[in-house]
C-alpha cells in the first residue's frame, strides 16, 4: 500500500500543486503552521511550550528561507536576470541577496526593510547557520546545538515573527502583482500580433 497518494475519501485529499504559484503554496503552508502553533500556545494551552519551541523555530526559519528564495527567484524573473542555479540555507546571504533583488525590481520606489526585521533574520542566522539547530539536539561533531541559549520567550518571539510574516507577505504579494501584470501585458501583445497577422 502507498500512503502518499489520493484515495476515495476525497474530502481529505490534499492537492499537491505545481503551477506558477508553487512558491506561494509552500510559503503559505509553513506560515499557517506557524499560526497554528502560536494559537495553541498563546490562546489555548501553553503547557507544552517547552516542546513546541523546537518545531516552531524550525518552521519559522524554513518559512523565512522559502520566502527569501521566492523573492530572489521571482524578482530575478521580473527583471529578466538569469536565475541562480543553486541557493543555500544561509539566511544572512539570502536576506542580503533578496534586498538587492528588490532594489533592482522597485528601483526608485524601493524601501529598505525595517531594522528590527533585518536584525531578527541576522540573529536567527547566527544561532542556526545550517538550519539544523532546532531540528536536532546535537550537531555532526556531537556538540549540543543550542547550548548557549537557556530560554526563549515565546510571546516576544511570536511578536517579531508576525512582523516578519507581514513584511515578507507584502513583498511576495507585490512581486506576484508585477508578475501577473507582466503576463497580462505579454498576452495582450501576443493577441495584438496575432490579430495584426490575420
Amino acid at each position: 500500500m502507498k500512503y502518499f497518494k489520493e484515495n476515495k475519501d476525497w474530502e481529505y485529499n490534499s492537492r499537491i500543486l505545481s503551477d506558477d504559484n508553487i512558491w506561494l503554496y509552500y510559503g503559505e503552508g509553513y506560515k499557517l503552521t506557524i499560526d497554528l502553533i502560536e494559537k495553541q500556545i498563546l490562546e489555548t494551552d501553553r503547557t507544552n511550550q517547552d516542546f513546541f519551541i523546537y518545531p516552531y523555530c524550525y518552521i519559522i526559519r524554513h518559512y523565512i528561507e522559502i520566502r527569501l528564495k521566492e523573492v530572489v527567484f521571482e524578482g530575478n524573473k521580473i527583471i529578466g536576470k538569469e536565475l541562480p542555479l543553486k541557493l543555500n540555507h544561509d539566511l544572512s546571504k539570502l536576506w542580503k541577496e533578496s534586498q538587492e533583488v528588490l532594489e533592482n525590481v522597485w528601483k526608485e520606489s524601493f524601501e529598505k526593510a525595517p531594522d528590527n526585521i533585518s536584525q531578527f533574520i541576522n540573529e536567527f542566522h547566527s544561532i542556526d547557520v545550517k538550519s539544523d539547530s532546532f531540528r536536532y539536539p546535537i550537531d555532526k561533531e556531537g556538540k549540543i546545538n543550542l547550548g548557549k541559549i537557556k530560554g526563549i520567550n515565546f510571546k516576544q518571539l511570536s511578536e517579531i515573527v508576525n512582523e516578519v510574516k507581514y513584511y515578507l507577505d507584502g513583498i511576495t504579494d507585490g512581486l506576484a502583482v508585477l508578475k501577473d501584470e507582466s503576463k497580462n501585458k505579454s498576452k495582450i501583445e501576443t493577441e495584438k500580433n496575432t490579430a495584426g497577422n490575420s
